[in-house]
């Protein structure tokens, strides 16, 4: 929809807030056009307002805020995103980018592989999920996702499993979050050994304590 000088009527190019004429030099601010010509504007304003504030285009990722994305963990909901849990990880400690390339990585390989760098920082890592979902711990699936499958990579690798007892020396709800879970099996059982080899009697004491108040433990295998 061209919009005419109103000296000559040739096409007029429109450069910000004014109007140039390639054909006979004449220019202005918008207020000079004939009527029916700022009227065709408004109309060429409107349509490139539509097109700006289109939706993203199809298969183009969407980038969520971190509250967003506490929501779908706190809901279990990762229909929008099936890395919300790897991506909320990313969002609130992104001093883990310094360790690993975690783009390729989900939030268990995410875990694993910081935990071999940095075992404190991937222990408070793992808190933040737990702490997110914590609502889910009474569920037995979800409870042995959080607690066995997404730290797997921790409980079968080679690192101590100190860093995770000396967080909990410091935190009884991460205790009671851990030992008092709707799933009991390895990560609780290798825990139980680690007091052992570490000299903690105190602290195994406690822990089998909440195991022996939780309805879930039927004992280890």
């Amino acid at each position: 929809m061209a919009i005419r000088c109103p000296h000559c009527g040739s096409p007029v190019m429109i450069r910000g807030g004014r109007w140039e004429c390639g054909w006979c030099g004449d220019f202005g601010a918008f207020s000079s056009l004939h009527p029916s010509e700022r009227a065709k504007l408004d109309d060429t304003i409107r349509v490139t307002v539509t097109v700006t504030m289109t939706e993203p285009e199809e298969g183009s990722p969407k980038e969520f805020t971190q509250a967003e994305l506490e929501a779908m963990v706190r809901r279990w909901d990762f229909v929008d995103n099936e890395d919300a849990i790897r991506d909320l990880l990313l969002a609130t400690f992104p001093e883990a980018t310094s360790y690993v390339e975690a783009d390729d990585l989900g939030a268990e390989e995410l875990l694993g592989a910081i935990y071999e760098k940095n075992p404190d920082l991937a222990v408070q890592m793992w808190r933040k999920v737990l702490d997110v979902a914590q609502g889910h711990l009474q569920e037995p699936e979800r409870a042995e996702y959080l607690l066995c499958d997404l730290m797997g990579d921790v409980w079968y690798g080679s690192i101590s499993l100190w860093f995770i007892l000396k967080a909990m020396k410091q935190d009884e709800n991460f205790t009671r979050q851990v030992f008092g879970s709707a799933y009991v099996g390895y990560p609780q059982e290798e825990l139980l050994k680690v007091c052992d080899d570490s000299g903690e009697p105190e602290l195994k004491a406690t822990l089998t304590s909440l195991l022996e108040k939780n309805p879930h433990f039927k004992g280890f295998e």
